[in-house]
């Protein structure tokens, strides 16, 4: 928590106890500078593949609760921001097997593991999370430029996927 939940300069007026997860990062990643393992990932999808590291904390450090949490939340920002078909991680075994649960079926992520089939146009295929025996291993990044339409007329449907629920809006002809 001391190292994640930091009070911004500027408190939120309408939510004082708002903590800011670029500054939890930022905190972190400066108290992880001297780790000298990290936890690698790849979220594979069918036009490219999204890539990061992050440095963890040893499993006998009082912070590594936090490289198990800062993980797990960073991997859910880029799955929805890029999504994925396929979870792909490297590192310590026992944060890569956390991990992997979280993404699985009871996990604390497993909203995420049993949407992207649909994200990614295919539900017939289960989201699937593997630990690999090296870094070598992992597919390199990959980002493709994605066009998007300019033409807003006719039917258009949006959606926006929360934790606690989700948001649907109907646009027909800009109204």
């Amino acid at each position: 928590r001391r190292l994640l939940l930091v009070k911004p300069k500027i408190e939120a007026p309408l939510d004082p106890g708002f903590r800011p997860l670029v500054l939890g990062k930022r905190s972190y990643l400066e108290a992880a500078k001297e780790c000298t393992e990290k936890v690698e990932w790849a979220l594979v999808r069918a036009d490219g593949c999204a890539r990061y590291s992050l440095p963890v904390f040893d499993e006998k450090s009082k912070d590594y609760r936090a490289s198990a949490y800062l993980a797990c939340i960073l991997i859910q920002e880029m799955i929805w921001q890029r999504s994925a078909s396929e979870l792909k991680l490297f590192g310590p075994a026992k944060i890569c097997k956390q991990i992997k649960a979280a993404y699985s079926a009871g996990g604390a992520y497993e909203f995420e593991a049993k949407s992207m089939p649909n994200v990614c146009g295919t539900p017939d295929k289960p989201f699937v999370v593997t630990i690999v025996e090296s870094a070598s291993d992992l597919p390199a990044a990959k980002d493709t430029p994605q066009v998007c339409g300019k033409d807003a007329n006719g039917c258009r449907l949006a959606f926006d996927l929360g934790k606690s629920d989700i948001k649907t809006v109907a646009v027909k002809d800009n109204e």
